[in-house]
C-alpha cells in the first residue's frame, strides 16, 4: 500500500465514523422537538391490532372502516374518549355492576355499539393465519395501568345469564389476560372511573405450532378521558457535536415502565388508587342547556341498531340532540293553571289548586314538549316501542296526560299511583300532551324507552330529565356553577346514556374464551354539526337531504309550478303520520305533504298528487256545547284527532324544514276555499281540553293562523258530513333578503265510505312530482392522519448517507483517474473487481 493510500484512509475511516453518528443525532432532535401526537376522537380503532410475520408476533393499531384501514404505532397516539353524549354514565342499582362502582356514581364508557360523536375501540386478530399458534389463540394481556382512576373493559350485560363478562380489569388480577381466538373483530365497554390520562400497558403472546413462545413485548397505550391538552413543545436545541459512542442500536419499542406524568393529570403510582388532587380534573359535569321557551321532545332512535334515549332540541331553530343528562326542561312561572271543576281531573288535586303545565298546545312564551319515535328503526323490532316513567323525585307530583277528541283528559303517567308507568308507541310516533306538576321546585323525572328487536335482542335505555317548575333558583340544577338560562347556539349535538339494565342478576364470571363479538359495520346515521362549530375527526356518515337553502331568487306572489299543475291525484293516505308542510325549494316557499306514513320511508309530495282519506274509524259525533260550532250534539262527524289513533291517518302541519337564517318570523297559514258537501273546521285544546279553533269554513272565509319557525303540530280536521272536500291552503313568509314567497296549494280530502276520486292505494314509491328524501354523498367528514412508521431521524440520515456516499464515490473516482500509471486501486490490491 502506498502512502497516499494510508493517507486517503484515514481521512475516510473518522468521515464513516461520522455519517453513522447523523442519524442518532437527527434522531435525537427530532426526538427533543417531537410534533403533538396524533389525537383518536369519534373514530373506528382496533387499538390492540395484532399481527404475525412468521417470526414476530407484534401489536400496533389500526384505524378506520372495513376496506379504509391504516396502521399506526400506537406510542404516536392519543384514544381520547370525550366528556360528551353517552360517555359519562351512571351507575345503576344492579350488583352485576358493582365492579365498577357504587350505583348513583359516574363512570366514563367508550361502548361496545358504535357512538358515533366517541371513540370506538376494539381489537381484533383477523390477520393472523390460521394454524400458525397452538390453538389457534392470542393471549391479551394488560400488564399495567396507570392513571386517576379504575379502569374496566366489559361486553354487555346478559339478560340470559345475568351476568356482565369482564374482560380486562386494573383492580382484579385474575382479570388481565383474555384468550382471544384467531379471525375475529370485537369491540366492548371500555370504562374508566375518573377523568385524567391513563398509560394502559398490553402485551400480544402465542405459542406457535412448533411449540415456540412468541410475545409482542410490553406496548403502551394512552388513554385521555375528558380533554385533552397538548402538550407544551419542549425548548430542546439540536446537539452541537455527536457524543462519544453512539447508541449500538436505535429504539424500537416503548419503554416497558410507563411514563410517571401525562399531558393533562397526572397518574398516580399505584394504578387502583386515585389521586388525592388531581390538579387539572375539571368539574362535575351538569345541566349546560336549560329549555324553557320552543318545541323540544323526550324522543327515541335508532344509532348503529341501538336504541338511544335523547332529547331533541328545536329551541333554537335547527335540531340538536342532547343527552338528557345535560339538559333540563322550564316550567316557567307564568304556566301555572287552576284545576277544572270536573271529577275528571282529579289525580292533578282539588278543583281550584294550582298546577304548572306545559301545555300540549305550542304556546309562544312557553316550552312545547313532546315524545318522538320518529327516528327508531321499526322494521327491525319485533313489536312496538315502550315508554315508561320508572321514578320522579321532587317536592310534588307529576303527570303527562293528553285529551281525547273532545277534551276529556287521557292519563299518560301520573306519580301519584305507583311506578313504574308505561305507554306503547306501535308505529313511528310524535306527539304533544300536558306535563303537569303540582308543585314549585327541582323535578327528576326517570324514563325508558325499550324494544326487542326481530333477533329477539332487548333494546333498553334509560336517563334522567330534570325539570325546573314555576319560580325556582336554576343555580340548583348545576351545584358546580350555574348554568345558562337559553340553549347555547353552538352546543354540539349529543347522545344518551349506555343502556343499562335494572335487573339483578347474579355475580359475573371470567370466560375462558370471548364470545361472540360485536361486529363493526354499523349502520350510517344521521348527525348534526353546529353552525360555526370545528368538526372534529369523525367518522364519514350519511345525513338525510338538506333543504334548499337558497333565498336569492326572486318570492312569487303567484301559486307555484308545483301548485298549478293538473296532475291528478296519485298516492292515498289513510292511516299512518303525515304532515302538511312549508320549506324552501329554489329559494321560494312550497307547500309540501311530509309523507312518513311507511316506516324508514320519507316523501315529500305535491298536495295536487295526494288524497287524505277518512275511514269509518274517523267517525264520531259532535258533543255540543263549546264544541257547537262543529254542529248540534250528537251529529256525526269525522276527525283526525289530535292525538294519533289507530285506523286514523295522522295529519300535522309542519315547518321544521325552516330557519331564521332563512324566513323573518313565522309563516301565514291561510285557509281561503273549501269546496265540498259540510264544514271543515281545524283546532286545537287548551291546557284543560277547551276548544282553540284556528280555521273554520262554516263562519266565513279566509282564515290566518300564524305558525311559529320549528314547529311540528297536530290538532283535530273536522268534517260535518261524508264526501269529497277539496281545501285550498296558501303559506306565506317573509324571506330575510325581505322578500315575501307565497305558495297556494289544493288537498283533496275523501271523508267517509266515499269511493276515492282517482286515489288509489299508498303508492310505494315516489311518484313524479315527489321527492323522496334520498341520502347523498356525505361531506366534511375526514379520517384522522399519521405519518409514516419509519422514525424521521433515520430516514434524514439514510437521506445524508445517500448524498455523502455519493460525493465520495466523485471523489475516488477523480483520484483513480488523476493516479499515476501503474498504481494500482485498493480494490485490484485485494482482489475486488473495479
Amino acid at each position: 500500500m502506498t502512502a497516499t493510500h494510508v493517507e486517503f484512509r484515514r481521512v475516510l475511516l473518522p468521515f464513516a465514523a461520522l455519517l453513522l453518528l447523523i442519524p442518532w443525532a437527527v434522531s435525537s432532535y427530532s426526538e427533543a422537538a417531537a410534533p403533538t401526537p396524533e389525537v383518536l376522537r369519534a373514530v373506528h380503532t382496533d387499538a390492540l391490532h395484532t399481527t404475525y410475520d412468521g417470526s414476530a408476533l407484534k401489536l400496533n393499531t389500526r384505524i378506520g372502516n372495513s376496506g379504509e384501514y391504516r396502521e399506526a404505532d400506537p406510542a404516536g397516539l392519543i384514544f381520547n374518549l370525550e366528556d360528551k353524549g353517552s360517555a359519562k354514565v351512571e351507575l345503576p342499582d344492579a350488583p352485576a355492576f358493582a365492579f365498577l362502582g357504587a350505583p348513583g356514581e359516574f363512570v366514563w364508557i367508550a361502548p361496545e355499539s358504535q357512538d358515533p360523536e366517541l371513540i370506538w375501540p376494539g381489537w381484533d386478530t383477523e390477520t393472523l393465519p390460521a394454524g400458525a399458534f397452538r390453538d389457534d389463540v392470542v393471549e391479551l394481556t394488560l400488564l399495567g395501568s396507570q392513571g386517576p382512576g379504575n379502569v374496566e373493559v366489559f361486553f354487555n350485560y346478559d339478560e340470559f345469564t345475568g351476568a356482565v363478562p369482564r374482560l380486562f380489569s386494573s383492580v382484579d388480577p385474575g382479570i388481565r389476560t383474555l384468550r382471544q381466538p384467531l379471525g375475529r373483530h370485537v369491540h366492548a365497554n371500555w370504562a374508566f372511573t375518573k377523568l385524567g390520562t391513563y398509560k394502559l400497558t398490553f402485551e400480544a403472546a402465542a405459542t406457535t405450532a412448533a411449540g415456540v413462545r412468541v410475545s409482542s413485548g410490553p406496548v403502551v397505550y394512552t388513554f385521555v378521558v375528558g380533554p385533552y391538552e397538548p402538550p407544551t413543545p419542549p425548548t430542546t436545541t439540536p446537539p452541537t457535536s455527536p457524543p462519544t459512542s453512539p447508541p449500538t442500536t436505535p429504539p424500537t419499542s416503548p419503554p416497558t415502565t410507563p411514563p410517571t406524568t401525562s399531558p393533562t393529570t397526572p397518574p398516580t403510582t399505584q394504578p387502583t388508587t386515585p389521586p388525592s388532587t388531581p390538579p387539572s380534573t375539571p368539574p362535575p359535569a351538569c345541566v349546560s342547556a336549560v329549555l324553557g321557551v320552543g318545541h323540544v321532545d323526550v324522543a327515541a332512535r335508532t344509532v348503529n341498531g341501538r336504541l338511544r334515549f335523547q332529547v331533541k332540541d328545536g329551541t333554537g331553530g335547527a335540531v340538536v340532540w342532547r343527552d338528557p343528562g345535560t339538559v333540563a326542561f322550564h316550567v316557567r312561572p307564568s304556566a301555572d293553571e287552576r284545576v277544572p271543576d270536573s271529577a275528571a281531573y282529579r289525580f292533578l288535586g282539588a278543583a281550584g289548586a294550582t298546577v304548572w303545565q306545559i301545555p300540549q298546545t305550542q304556546a309562544e312564551d312557553l316550552l312545547w314538549a313532546g315524545w318522538n319515535t320518529e327516528s327508531v328503526d321499526y322494521a327491525a323490532l319485533s313489536g312496538p316501542v315502550k315508554w315508561s316513567l320508572d321514578k320522579v323525585q321532587g317536592p310534588g307530583k307529576a303527570a303527562v296526560y293528553q285529551f281525547d277528541q273532545f277534551g276529556g283528559p287521557l292519563v299518560s303517567f301520573d306519580s301519584g299511583k305507583a311506578l313504574p308507568q308505561a305507554i306503547t308507541l306501535a308505529e313511528p310516533t310524535h306527539a304533544h300532551g300536558n306535563w303537569a306538576f303540582t308543585k314549585q321546585g327541582i323535578y327528576k323525572l326517570t324514563f325508558t324507552y325499550s324494544a326487542t328487536t326481530k333477533t329477539g335482542q332487548r333494546l333498553r335505555d334509560t336517563a334522567t330529565l330534570p325539570v325546573a317548575v314555576g319560580a325556582t333558583d336554576l343555580a340548583a340544577l348545576c351545584p358546580s356553577g350555574p348554568p345558562p338560562t337559553t340553549p347555547p347556539v353552538s352546543t354540539p349535538p349529543a347522545t344518551p346514556p349506555t343502556t343499562q339494565p335494572t335487573s339483578t342478576p347474579s355475580s359475573p364470571g371470567q370466560p375462558t374464551t370471548v364470545p361472540t363479538p360485536t361486529g363493526d359495520a354499523p349502520t350510517n346515521s344521521a348527525t348534526t354539526q353546529p353552525i360555526g362549530t370545528t368538526p372534529t375527526l369523525r367518522p364519514c356518515v350519511v345525513t338525510s337531504t338538506p333543504s334548499a337553502t337558497s333565498s336569492t331568487a326572486a318570492a312569487s306572489s303567484t301559486p307555484s309550478p308545483a301548485a298549478t299543475t293538473s296532475a291528478p291525484a296519485g298516492t292515498t293516505l289513510s292511516s299512518g303520520h303525515a304532515d302538511y308542510a312549508v320549506r324552501l325549494e329554489g329559494g321560494s316557499l312550497v307547500s309540501r305533504i311530509k309523507d312518513g306514513t311507511r316506516a324508514g320511508s320519507l316523501v315529500w309530495r305535491d298536495p295536487l298528487r295526494v288524497v287524505v282519506r277518512l275511514t269509518d274509524a274517523a267517525k264520531t259525533t259532535a258533543p255540543g256545547g263549546a264544541f257547537g260550532f262543529l254542529g248540534a250534539a250528537g251529529s256525526p262527524l269525522w276527525q283526525i284527532p289530535q292525538t294519533q289513533k289507530d285506523g286514523v291517518v295522522w295529519l300535522g302541519w309542519n315547518t321544521e324544514e325552516l330557519s331564521a337564517a332563512q324566513v323573518s318570523g313565522g309563516v301565514d297559514w291561510k285557509l281561503e276555499k273549501v269546496d265540498g258537501p259540510g264544514r271543515l273546521a281545524i283546532f286545537e285544546f287548551d291546557s284543560f281540553g277547551q276548544p282553540k279553533v284556528l280555521f273554520d269554513s262554516g263562519d266565513g272565509l279566509p282564515d290566518t293562523y300564524r305558525i311559529p319557525l320549528g314547529t311540528h303540530a297536530h290538532g283535530n280536521w273536522s268534517f260535518t258530513k261524508p264526501g269529497t272536500y277539496k281545501v285550498r291552503f296558501t303559506h306565506t313568509a317573509t324571506l330575510t333578503t325581505g322578500q315575501q314567497s307565497t305558495d297556494t296549494a289544493t288537498l283533496t280530502f275523501e271523508v267517509g265510505s266515499t269511493s276515492p276520486s282517482g286515489g288509489g292505494a299508498p303508492a310505494a314509491a315516489p311518484l313524479a312530482g315527489d321527492i323522496a328524501a334520498a341520502a347523498p354523498a356525505a361531506g366534511g367528514c375526514r379520517l384522522a392522519t399519521t405519518g409514516g412508521s419509519a422514525g424521521l431521524g433515520w430516514v434524514a440520515g439514510g437521506v445524508l448517507l445517500v448524498i455523502l456516499g455519493t460525493v465520495l464515490l466523485v471523489v475516488v473516482r477523480r483520484r483513480a483517474v488523476a493516479r499515476p500509471a501503474g498504481v494500482q486501486s485498493s480494490d485490484q490490491e485485494s482482489g475486488g473487481a473495479a
